[in-house]
Parts: C-alpha cells; structure tokens; sequence
C-alpha cells in the first residue's frame, strides 16, 4: 500500500526516511539518514494490521540493551547511512505494516578556533 501524494512530498523534506520493502511473508524496516546532521534515534514504533478480524500489533523497539531492541547496533544513524532494523517474517498475505521512528537531530555544533603548533 502506497503513501498519498501528500504524504510522499511530506516524507521526502524529512531527514529520515522510513521504509518497508516486503517480500513474499517478510516485511523489512529501513531507515535512512537523508540529511546533513546526526540522527539520535529514541524510539520506532511497528505496527501490522492483520487481515479480516485478525486484529493488529505495535512494537515499541527501542536502542540495543533495552528490551524488544531494533536489530540495528547503535541508536546514532550518521549522514548518508541506511539500514535494515527489524525484519518481521511469517506475516499473513494481506497484512499491512507501518512504522513510525523518533529521532532527535543534532544540529548545534561548536568548534574551537585554529592552533599553530
């Protein structure tokens, strides 16, 4: 299921890019530092929608050595890097996947000024 037109010109002035390929019974979760500044990752929340009455689930994955952890090993995402961080297998045909992520942005920096030795 496609995001609307209104969503994708939304999604693409963001510096994360979320998103989820699906092959077969799997559905993989990537996401993308698209911007200039480092990406502090606090939370992504996963949700599948079962089809017919099947009901639906969120996960709340959070930073590796907390529980139900994303598979990727840092919770810093730098410029230009993309990754895979949660695999989900097995799922119905017909299930829809969603995800959102919570990120802080570090955009402040402050540099010393030159030292000739």
């Amino acid at each position: 299921m496609a995001c609307s037109f209104p969503q994708e010109i939304f999604n693409e002035n963001l510096n994360l890019r979320v998103s989820i390929s699906v092959s077969g019974t799997t559905a993989t979760l990537m996401l993308e530092n698209q911007g200039s500044n480092i990406l502090q990752l606090t939370r992504i929340l996963l949700g599948v929608t079962y089809p017919g009455n099947g009901g639906a689930t969120v996960w709340y994955l959070r930073p590796p050595g907390q529980p139900i952890t994303w598979s990727y090993p840092d919770a810093t995402l730098e410029q230009g890097i993309g990754a895979t961080f949660y695999t989900l297998t097995g799922l119905p045909h017909g299930a829809v996947v969603e995800a959102q992520a919570e990120y802080i942005e570090v955009q402040d920096r402050s540099r010393s000024c030159p030292a000739t030795v």
